[in-house]
Order: C-alpha cells, then structure tokens, then sequence
C-alpha cells in the first residue's frame, strides 16, 4: 500500500467525527500495536461464521458411524507437554552431598517423631492422672459441701414438703455440722470420748454375738461427755431413745429378761409392707415406748413439784401414788382451802375427775380404775357408766371399745358434755375423749397445756385403722405424722434455741429419718447426731437409700412406695464417714471403728448389702492411705512372723471372711491407689504387708528403670529416706527374698531376673558416672546381655534375647548402648594418647576395636528397636575407634 494510500485513509477516519468537533474535544492518537490488539479484541467478539464444509465434513462422518464431536475431544485431551522429557529421572551425581542430605533428613524425622511421641505420651499421661485426681478432688468436693449447710428458715415447709420439693431444693442440701468443730480437734474428740467407748464396747459385743444396750449406754455416756456444762435436754433425748426402743430391765449394762438383739426391728420396719402385721405391731411397740416415756416424765414432775412446795401440796404422812396424785391437783387448784377452777367436779373435798386423769398420764391406768371404782358412788348417776367404759378399754389389746359401747359413749357424750365445754370438768371431757375416742378432728382440750401432754394425748388417740373403721373415726400414726409436719419446726422450736425439742416431737412422730437429719444442721448437737444415729441402726430403725450417691450432698431424701405413700431415707454411711474423716488424722483407730458400724446395713437387698460393704472398704482404705501407719493398721510382717494389725480383729464386722480376703480387699487395693499415684514407697510398703512379693519386685523393677534413666535420683544410703530410691536397701530385700523359701516360690522368676539385670546396670551407670570406664566394661561383660567377643552366631542369639528382655530394661538399652560404646571410646582414647609404644597397649587397642566392631553389628540387628539418633552416635563413635 503507498504512503497516498495510507494518507487518504488517515484524512478519511478523521472525517468521521467532524459531526462532534464542535465540542473542541482533544483527539486520541493509537499506535499501530495499538490499533492492532484493539483490532483483535473486537474480532474475538464478533461471532464466527459456521462454516458450511465443516457441517458436509460433520454429516459425511456421521453416516459412516463416526462421531467427529467425541473424537475432536478425545484429540483435544491429548497432552503434549511432556512428549519429550525423559522416562527416568536424571539424578544428581553428587553422591556424598545426597547421602548427607539423607542423614540429616534422618535425623530431623526421627526428633520429629520422638518429640511428636514424647508430646503425646505426655499429654495422654497428664490427661490420666488429671482425670484420676479430678474424680477423687471431685468426691471430695461433694463430700465437703457438707461443711457449709444453713439453717432451716420456714415452717413446715421444711420438713412436711413434698418429694420433689426435698429433691429439688438447694436450700435442703445436707451438711452435717460435725465438719464445723466449734474449738479444735482436741476439743471435739474430749466430747466424744465416752461416747466412741460405748461405740469400741459395741464392736466388741458385736464380735461376741452378744446383745449390748445400747441407747442406755449413750445415756451415761453423754452425761460424761458435757459434765462441765450439762445439758439436761441431751441426757432426756437419750432417756427418749432409751423407752422408744424397748431397752428395759437393765442390770450393769446387761439385759435381765427381753434381750434387744442387733437389728432387732430390721425387718418390721425396712423390708415389711407398710400394712402388713409386723409392721403394725412395731408402730404400736414404738408409740407405746414414747407414751411411757412422756408418763414416766410427768410422775417425775409430780414428785418433784410436790417435794418443792410440801405446804401447799399437804402431801400427808403416806407418800403413796393416790395421796401425791392428791396433793398435786390441790397444789395446782386449791388456794386457801378454795378451788380456782369452777368446773372441776369435787367429791368429798377431792377433785375426782383430776385425779383420775393424772393418774392415766402418769401410766397408772390399773390403779385409776381401782380409784374409779372405790369412788363410783360419788359421780353423778349419769357417770357411773364411765367404770365400766374404763375397765373395758382397760381390757382391750388395743384399747378400744366394742362398737356398741363406743356408740353409747359418743352418744353420751355428745348429749351432755360435747355442747357443754364451757361448764363440764374439763378433766371429764378429756377422759372421755381419751377412751371413746370422740371429736377425733379436735386435737386438744382445755386441760392439754405443756407440749408433752399434747404428745401424750395423740399417742393415746392413734389406732390401726381396720378395714371396717369410718372415715371420721381414722386417726393413725400417719395423720400425727401429717400433723407434725404441718406444725413444722417453727411451731416447736420457735425461738431457735432448742433443736432437741422438734428433734424429740419427729421421734415420737416415728420419723427417725427426719430426726436425724433436723438435728445434724444443729452444730451444738454434731456429737450427737452420729451417735444417735448408730443407735437408731443398730437397732434397725434408720432406713438408708437403696443407691448411694456421692455426688448427692443431701443425705436425706424422700420416695414413695407402690401404694404411693412416702417413705423417708437418710445416708447414714455418709454421716459416718464425715465422722471418721474428722478424727482420722490424729485419731485413725477411733476413726476406724466408726467406719465399722457401716456394715450394720447388710441385711437388706442384695444389691444395697454390696454397696454398703464397698462403702465400708473403700473409706477404710481412704483411711489407711491417710494415716500412712500402715503396720499398725493393716500390720506387718518380719522374719516370716506376721503381726496383725488393729483392722483383723474387726474383719467379720466388716464382713471380710478371713484374712486373705482382707488382703485381697483393702490391702492390695490400698497399694494398688498408692502405685497408680506414683507413691511407689508406700505402695511397697503395703505390697509386703499384704506379702504381694511379685508386685514388690514389680515395683522395684520400675524404681530401677528409672534410676537408669534418671541416675540423680539414686540414693546411697547416707542421705534421707526420702530423698531417692535407696539402692543398698532394694539389694538387702532382693537378698532377704531370694534367701526365704517361702517368699521366693512366689515371685515370678522372669521378675526376679529382671530386678538382678537392672541392679547390675544400676552398678554400671554408677561406675560410668564415677569414670571407671574399665569396671564399668566388666559389669556389661559379667551380665552377659551385650556381645563384646562373640561371633555372628552369638550376636544373633543375644539379638533374640533382647526381644524377650522385660519393658523395664528394654526401654532403657539404647542408654546402656551408648554408654558403653563410649566406654570403650575413653578406654580407646587413654591407650592412643600414651606416649609408650608397647605390645600390650596396641594388642588392648585391637581388642577395643574389635569390641566396638562386635557391637556396633549387634546394635544394627536391633537397630530397629532403637532411635535413629542413638544409632548414628552409636556408628560416629566405632568410626572414631577404628579409624
């Protein structure tokens, strides 16, 4: 194209605007490259034209089978790229720069490894014993929220809730009050004294298979245990017990007549249905215990307040029943010669109703209706019938009426004394509503004024419903209970000051479980609480729940049986390991028999029996582990003489049939914890008490393993005991074993084998570290495990031994290895640096080489059991002797 050409083609594309050069707009000048990629962009996006011979070419294809789109794909998937490189790779030739490249990728691989194992092994060792030691913190945790516990705020809400309020209420969380000691220790255990001699005597009864009184023993026991500051109430609570659970006739702390034996009410009260007649008649055996009681009370207040005022009571000459009856209603009624009560009925200057009603509360029920009788003549004709209503309810088993008495009674009653109140003599009214039974709905009368006379009064209205009794003529001992709930300790104890008095009323109530756990928030009753409590299971009448729960603070809990009536539970071997644990540290022999009593619930389900006796052994061995005074515990043995320790006398207690399945219980599980813990010392100490010699050499097998590995914590035998592993003593009872038949036959002698290799190498480190190199070689020799003169035959036989070698050892070959090639090294350096050239030296220097050469081939047919890096060191050091 000519230069016009192009001219004319430039003067015509600046035509092409002229219709916008009036903007006065600058012009865009383009290269040529320019113009060209600006020429190929707008190419690339104009549509190409299909052409018509590739469409013939498709068609003809097609019609003789040919599919030219798959073909065209299958060329385009051919890839060219590497047509012409080479089909084996061109390696470097620089051999000596690649095998170093090769070591130390070697060596970076296998610190790699060793640090990732290390790493692991840690993390999986540390995640185990932080597990094992969170568990136990854990347990203890739960068991220390015992220590914090608040008081009881609120009425019956409290103590009368519902199950699930008694659940789910964190306000009700148990703690005991025994962990809060108001001084010291000393202080605590000088007001338990007396007490734990009763409960050390009760063990020793318990051994004999004698019946003991128990509850009588508290009694002077607790007079002991506050002689500087008594507490009337204490000794009355224990009175309580006392009449409650039938402990009668005593002489010298010895039954007379009725025997109370070791869970005497058990079954009656724990395993018997609710309606069932064992049951029934326990209810009535303990509500007639707690009437006598609060009777024998009320006598004691009549002569007491008689003996105070003689003037005014005018007792006379005969202090008999019927005059200080007598001289205690005119002490209360009679004011210079006149009556202050208006209603009271008098009969020849006597007030007869009174008198009679005194005698009925103070138990005297006989000599009441002898009295009636005498003065029948003297009552109103519409009374006398009253005898004969009394000789009758005197006469019944049940004390109750025949149906056709009762109804003339309550119609009597109803006619002239129910509409009456106000005028009758109260005392009439009260007596009649005792022995008929009448307005059941109304729980007191006028005479009904000190909270035990209205305990006394409902334990004399309760009956077992029959299944012909009328609704409105129920009154049993669950609707007292109910009652007592609803009062709810704010009724009772109002001012917070005596925790014995509601204690006392949830007692008569027959709710020893609630009893108890009222009385264990009580700090000034923390004694107390323990022992009333084992008082109440010896006896059978603590009722346990069926699953202990550690991690459950509260010991008191309520369920329901299958006719949905509720029944209460209380932990009692958690109450009793709260105890032991307070005074095992200073104390562990008293602590221990506490721990015995646990085993007291092993009459019940099978299961339940099982756990109680787990419970049992494993706080013992919480407590032996605690002590750390294991031979005067669990005992000792020396010279093949054993001596036993304070537990054996208890085993059938704690229901351990001899002493092998004592060992097998406690004292190997004890030395087993103490093992997992890592007190390897005391775990020996506890493996020879229970005369586990194999776990013994066990153990000193890993002592020595580590003393190996570790030899700063070797301990000569100068230093203290406990500042390493004392090897001088490990061989004194190596020897003593191996000396003793006995002991002997029962180690494995593979163990045993083991122990004497890793005393021998100990002795070899020993010499290695000291530099005596020469002694230290002739130890390796005189063990025999490592080839230092030995042909191909021989390395591989101590190349097949070595597989069999026990962990203990093998884990710490490689180190023994080392230190003996660079044994051999030093020894080898010493010869070469002599000036003196002499046959001998070069012929000790041939033998060192030699050696080093016999074990480096040993060490490669066991390479692979070793790191890489020990072999390296293991190959540079034979290198540096034989070259």
């Amino acid at each position: 194209m000519s230069l016009s050409t192009l001219a004319q083609l430039a003067e015509s594309s600046k035509q092409l605007t002229s219709h916008i050069g009036g903007l006065q707009l600058p012009h865009i000048e383009r290269g040529i490259d320019q113009i060209e990629n600006q020429s190929r962009k707008l190419a690339a996006k104009t549509t190409k034209p299909i052409d018509l011979a590739d469409n013939k070419a498709h068609f003809f294809l097609a019609k003789g089978g040919v599919d030219a789109n798959a073909m065209n794909s299958t060329l385009n998937a051919i890839n060219l790229k590497s047509t012409f490189e080479p089909f084996q790779p061109i390696h470097d030739t620089d051999t000596e720069a690649f095998l170093k490249y090769q070591h130390e990728q070697i060596i970076v691989n296998t610190i790699d490894e060793s640090r990732r194992e290390t790493v692991m092994d840690f993390d999986s060792n540390f995640e185990t014993s932080l597990n094992y030691d969170w568990e136990r913190t854990k347990k203890r945790i739960f068991e220390e929220l015992g220590q914090h516990h608040g008081q009881a705020n609120g009425a019956e809400k409290d103590f009368g809730a519902s199950t699930r309020s008694f659940r789910g209420a964190s306000s009700s969380s148990y703690v005991p009050g025994i962990g809060q000691n108001p001084a010291s220790l000393d202080s605590l255990f000088s007001t338990l004294r007396p007490y734990y001699k009763v409960v050390y005597d009760l063990c020793d009864a318990r051994l004999q298979g004698s019946a003991y009184p128990l509850a009588s023993s508290f009694v002077e026991a607790s007079r002991l245990a506050h002689k500087d500051q008594a507490n009337p109430k204490i000794q009355e609570t224990w009175e309580l017990l006392v009449s409650v659970l039938g402990e009668q006739e005593l002489r010298n702390g010895r039954f007379q007549s009725q025997t109370l034996k070791e869970r005497v009410y058990a079954n009656a009260y724990l395993n018997s249905p609710y309606k069932s007649p064992s049951a029934a008649a326990l209810r009535q055996h303990l509500i007639r215990g707690s009437r006598t009681f609060l009777e024998k009370q009320f006598m004691n207040h009549i002569e007491a307040a008689v003996a105070e005022n003689p003037a005014e009571a005018n007792l006379g000459g005969v202090p008999s029943l019927m005059n200080t009856i007598r001289a205690f209603v005119q002490l209360k009624y009679l004011r210079y010669g006149s009556w202050s009560q208006p209603n009271l009925e008098i009969a020849n200057g006597q007030a007869v109703w009174a008198q009679l009603y005194y005698m009925l509360r103070t138990g005297n029920a006989h000599e009441a209706l002898k009295y009636a009788t005498e003065i029948e003549q003297s009552f109103a004709p519409a009374d006398r019938q009253f005898v004969t209503y009394l000789a009758t309810y005197l006469e019944s088993e049940d004390r109750t009426l025949p149906t056709p008495m009762q109804e003339r009674l309550l119609s009597d009653f109803n006619q002239r004394i129910r509409y009456s109140s106000d005028t009758v003599d109260p005392y009439k009214l009260t007596l009649y509503k005792i022995i008929g039974r009448c307005e059941l709905n109304k729980r007191t009368t006028p005479v009904i004024g000190a909270l035990e006379d209205f305990m006394w009064l409902q334990l004399s209205m309760i009956r077992e419903p029959k299944n012909d009794t009328m609704p409105q003529d129920k009154y049993d001992l669950a609707d007292f209970q109910a009652l007592v709930l609803k009062y709810g300790p704010n009724y009772f104890n109002p001012k917070n000051n005596s925790p014995l008095q509601y204690f006392q009323v949830l007692i008569y109530s027959q709710q020893f479980e609630r009893a108890i756990h009222y009385l264990s928030s009580s700090k000034a009753y923390t004694v107390e609480t323990v022992h009333m409590a084992i008082a109440l299971t010896y006896y059978g009448l603590l009722r346990i729940p069926s699953v202990h729960r550690v991690s459950d603070p509260n010991p008191f809990t309520v369920s329901s049986d299958a006719q949905g009536r509720e029944i209460s539970h209380y932990n009692f071997t958690q109450l009793i390991h709260y105890q032991a644990r307070i005074i095992a540290e200073r104390y562990p022999t008293e602590a221990l028999t506490y721990l015995y009593q646990i085993c007291l619930n092993t009459d019940l389900s099978p299961a339940t029996n099982q756990e109680q006796i787990q419970l049992c052994h494993s706080y013992i061995q919480e407590l032996v582990l605690q002590s750390s005074d294991y031979p005067s515990l669990l005992g000792s043995t020396r010279h093949g003489i054993k001596t036993p320790g304070v537990i054996e006398k208890y085993l059938r207690l704690i229901k351990i049939e001899n002493s092998d399945q004592f060992v097998k219980d406690i004292t190997i599980k004890a030395a087993a914890s103490k093992a997992k813990e890592g007190r390897v010392d005391d775990a020996i100490q506890l493996y020879s008490i229970a005369e586990a010699y194999n776990q013994v050499i066990e153990l000193l097998n890993r002592q020595l393993a580590e003393v190996i590995a570790n030899p700063g914590l070797q301990n000569s035998g100068n230093g203290p005991a406990d500042s390493g592993v004392n090897i001088p003593a490990i061989r004194r009872w190596i020897n003593e074993y191996v000396q003793d038949p006995k002991i002997n036959q029962q180690i494995i002698p593979r163990n045993l084998e083991t122990c004497g290799i890793l005393l021998k190498l100990v002795e070899f480190m020993e010499l290695y570290e000291r530099a005596k190199y020469e002694a230290a070689v002739s130890v390796i020799e005189e063990l025999d495990l490592i080839p230092l003169e030995a042909d191909m035959t021989m390395i591989a036989k101590k190349a097949e031994r070595f597989q069999n070698l026990d962990e203990c050892v093998a884990r710490n070959f490689p180190d023994v290895l080392l230190k003996t090639m660079e044994s051999l090294y030093k020894l080898y350096q010493t010869l070469k640096s002599s000036p003196y050239d002499e046959a001998g030296r070069r012929d000790h220097m041939t033998m060192l080489k030699r050696r080093a050469r016999t074990l480096m081939m040993f060490a490669g047919s066991i390479k692979f059991r070793m790191p890489a890096d020990t072999y390296a060191r293991l190959n540079r050091l034979d290198v540096m002797i034989v070259a």
